[in-house]
C-alpha cells in the first residue's frame, strides 16, 4: 500500500472540476456539428463518472437539472429478487473460455483486463435480470444458513497493469462442480475495489462493486455496495448506484430514451464488466493454490542472522517441500502448496548456532499468509542458563492466576509432542521460575478444567519470562480466541465478524492498562463464516495509522475449541499499520489469513469498544 502523494490529491481535484463542466456541457442542446469536440470531451468525463465514486455522485445530482439526459428516479436500496416467471435457459452468443495462459503474459504473469477477450451479447431490449444464483446461495436474512459458506473455497493471488494486484477467492459448488461465486480484491494502494462475480452454470450474472480500506464483512443487501450489474445473455439489462442509502438505476429497457452521453456510459460499462467477468472465471480456478510463509530468524542479543538455513517440511512423511535462506535483516519468505489435511513444519539453522524448529505449520485451502513467529537461535558455545519466570493467568479474567499447573518445556516453537527436556510447576501465584538456555522453546501447561496451553518461551541476554494465558474448557459449537501481548499499556481490541456482518463479538475485557489479554468467545458458532480482527485501537483513535506499536507488541492469538488449542497466530513482525485480520473460520475449518492495514476508512467498526 501507498499513501496518494500532494500531486495525485492536486491531479484529482483538477480532474473533479474538468468533469463537473463536462457533465455541464452533456446537458446543453447545441448544434452536434459546432461542438463535436465538446462531446467528445464530454464522453471522456461520462465514462470518469462511471469509474470513479466522487464522480458518480457529482453526476447523478446534475441530471437531475439536466433538460436533456434523462432523469432517472431515486429509489429505496435494493436487494436482488428473483422473478416470479419462468423463463428460458441463459445462452450466449460469446466463448467463455479462454486457456488461462492466453490471459496471463507468459513473460510478466500479469493479468491485463484493458485487452478485450470477452464481448457483450446481442442487446435485447425486452431481457429481463433473473436471480439465479444470488439469492440461491446467499441467504442475507439468515447468513449462518447460507449454502455459499459450505462450498469448496480457494484463495490466490495475481499481478495486474499498473503495480496492481487482486486476490481472488473462489467459490465452488461441492455437487455441481460449478464455480458459482468470485471474489476480486483488487488493491491498487491504499484502497481496495472489490467485486463479487455471481456465474449461473458459466454465464455471468450478477456483480457487485464497492471500495473500501480494509477488507471486511459487509452485507451484500446493504447500501454499502456502491455498484450493481443485472446481466443476462451477456446483456447489462440493468445498472444501480448506491449513495447515501438510496439508488440512481439505469435499465435497458428505457435506452432509447437516454442521452447519448448516457448510453456510451453504459455501453462502456458492460464491455468493460463482461470482459473483466469472464476473464476472472477463466483465470481465477486455475491459478495454483500456495500459501507464503514469511518471518525473522534472530540470535541470542537480539541481531538478525543472514544467510541462516530455512527449511520447510512436511510433517506427516518427513519430506522437504522448499529451502530458502534469510537476507541481511534475517527475513525468509517462502512459497509451499497448500493441502487441506497436511501440516509442516520449518528449520532454521546456521553453523555455530543452535538450530531451531517451528512446528505446526498449516497451509490448507483457502489460506492467505502464514507469519511464522520470530525464531531465536542459541550460539552453542554459550552454556549460560538463564533463570526464566513464567506467569500464567486465566484468559477469561487475567487477573485471576493459574495455580498448581504443571510444566513441561520442550524445544521449539509450538512443538506439542517432542521430546521433554525440563518439567516444573506453577505456585499458588501462577509463577515458576526454571533455569534455561538462550534459544526458543515450547511450554506445555495443564490443569484440570483448562484447554492445554502450548506456550512459547524465547530466552535470550534481554529477555528471560514467559507470559501465558489458559483457556477455561470450550463447549461445543463454540470458539475461543485468547489474543495476548507483551508490550504494556498498549490498548489492542479484538473481535469476530460473522458474514454479513450479522454478528459483531468483542472480549469483555478491555484490554487498557497492564492487562496484556482478551478473550473474544463466538458461541453457537454454527456453519457461519467469522473473521477474526486485532486493532491498535489508541493509535487510530489517536489518527496514528503508520504506527509500529501492534507489531512489535509480540500479540499472539490462539483459537481453541472443544477439541483443544486448534490454532496460533503471531502477528506480523516490522509492519507498519493499526489493523491486523489474522484469521477466519469458514466451514468449520481455522484458515490463516495475516492481512495488515495502515489505511483506515471513517467505520465505527474500528473506533468502537
Amino acid at each position: 500500500m501507498f499513501i496518494n502523494s500532494d500531486k495525485e490529491k492536486q491531479y484529482r481535484k483538477e480532474k473533479k472540476n474538468r468533469d463537473r463542466i463536462t457533465v455541464t456541457i452533456i446537458g446543453v442542446v447545441i448544434y452536434s456539428m459546432v461542438l463535436v469536440g465538446v462531446l467528445t470531451g464530454s464522453y471522456v468525463g461520462v465514462k470518469a463518472i462511471f469509474r470513479n465514486h466522487d464522480n458518480k455522485v457529482a453526476q447523478a445530482k446534475e441530471q437531475q437539472t439536466d433538460e436533456v439526459t434523462e432523469e432517472v428516479e431515486s429509489k429505496p436500496t435494493p436487494t436482488p429478487e428473483p422473478k416470479p416467471e419462468a423463463e428460458e435457459e441463459d445462452t450466449s452468443e460469446t466463448d467463455h473460455e479462454i486457456p488461462p495462459e492466453e490471459l496471463i503474459d507468459p513473460d510478466s504473469g500479469v493479468v491485463d483486463y484493458s485487452v478485450v477477450h470477452f464481448k457483450p451479447g446481442k442487446r435485447n431490449t425486452d431481457l429481463k435480470w433473473k436471480d439465479s444464483v444470488f439469492s440461491r446461495i446467499e441467504n442475507v436474512k439468515d447468513s449462518a444458513s447460507a449454502p455459499v459458506n459450505t462450498y469448496e473455497y480457494k484463495r490466490v493471488s495475481v499481478s495486474l497493469k499498473d503495480n496492481k494486484t487482486s486476490e481472488y477467492k473462489v467459490y465452488t459448488d461441492p455437487q455441481s462442480k460449478l464455480v458459482e461465486k468470485i471474489t476480486e480484491i483488487e488493491s491498487s494502494g491504499d484502497v481496495l475495489r472489490i467485486f463479487n462475480y455471481y456465474y449461473d452454470n458459466g454465464n455471468i450474472n450478477y456483480i457487485s462493486e464497492y471500495k473500501t480500506y480494509v477488507d471486511k464483512p459487509i452485507n451484500p443487501s446493504s447500501s454499502d455496495i456502491e455498484s450493481r450489474y443485472y446481466f443476462r445473455k451477456d446483456c447489462l439489462v440493468r445498472y444501480i448506484y448506491c449513495e447515501g442509502g438510496s439508488a440512481t438505476e439505469y435499465v435497458l429497457s428505457d435506452i432509447d430514451t437516454y442521452s447519448k452521453g448516457t448510453v456510451e456510459q453504459y455501453d462502456y460499462l458492460e464491455k468493460d464488466m463482461i470482459n473483466r467477468a469472464y476473464t476472472v472465471y477463466n483465470v481465477a480456478p486455475s491459478i495454483k493454490e500456495t500459501e507464503l510463509l514469511y518471518g525473522y530468524v534472530m540470535d541470542e542479543f537480539s541481531m538478525p542472522v543472514e544467510d541462516a538455513k530455512i527449511v520447510i517440511e512436511s510433517e506427516s512423511n518427513g519430506e522437504t517441500v522448499a529451502e530458502t535462506i534469510t537476507d541481511g535483516d534475517g527475513f525468509y519468505k517462502v512459497s509451499i502448496d497448500c493441502a487441506d489435511d497436511e501440516s509442516f513444519r520449518a528449520y532454521a539453522s546456521k553453523e555455530t548456532l543452535n538450530e531451531v524448529g517451528v512446528f505446526g505449520i498449516t497451509a490448507k485451502f483457502g489460506s492467505g499468509k502464514y507469519a511464522v513467529e520470530p525464531i531465536y537461535l542459541g550460539y552453542e558455545n554459550n552454556a549460560v542458563n538463564y533463570p526464566v519466570q513464567f506467569v500464567v493467568r486465566d484468559a477469561s479474567d487475567p487477573n485471576k492466576p493459574l495455580s498448581g499447573a504443571g510444566i513441561m518445556i520442550r524445544r521449539g516453537l509450538n512443538n506439542r509432542t517432542g521430546e521433554v527436556m525440563q518439567t516444573g510447576a506453577l505456585d499458588d501465584n501462577g509463577t515458576a521460575s526454571v533455569e534455561m538456555r538462550s534459544g526458543s522453546y515450547t511450554a506445555e501447561i495443564s490443569k484440570g478444567g483448562y484447554e492445554t496451553l502450548y506456550l512459547s518461551v524465547i530466552v535470550r541476554l534481554d529477555h528471560q519470562y514467559a507470559v501465558g494465558f489458559a483457556m477455561p474448557d470450550v463447549e461445543s459449537d463454540t470458539y475461543r480466541v485468547a489474543v495476548s501481548w507483551e508490550s504494556a499499556p498498549l490498548d489492542l481490541n479484538s473481535m469476530a465478524i460473522s458474514s454479513n456482518r450479522s454478528r459483531i463479538l468483542r472480549s469483555s475485557v478491555d484490554s487498557l492498562g497492564l492487562t496484556t489479554a482478551e478473550c473474544v468467545t463466538i458461541d453457537s458458532a454454527g456453519d457461519d463464516d467469522y473473521r477474526f480482527y486485532v486493532t491498535d485501537f489508541g493509535s487510530i483513535t489517536s489518527g496514528d495509522s503508520m504506527s509500529y506499536n501492534m507489531t512489535g507488541s509480540g500479540a499472539y492469538a490462539d483459537v481453541y475449541s472443544s477439541e483443544g488449542l486448534i490454532g496460533k497466530f503471531h502477528v506480523p513482525v516490522a509492519s507498519a499499520g493499526v489493523i491486523w485480520e489474522a484469521f477466519e473460520i469458514r466451514n468449520r475449518t481455522l484458515l490463516p489469513v495475516n492481512s495488515y492495514y495502515y489505511s483506515v476508512e471513517d467505520d465505527e467498526l474500528w473506533k468502537t469498544k
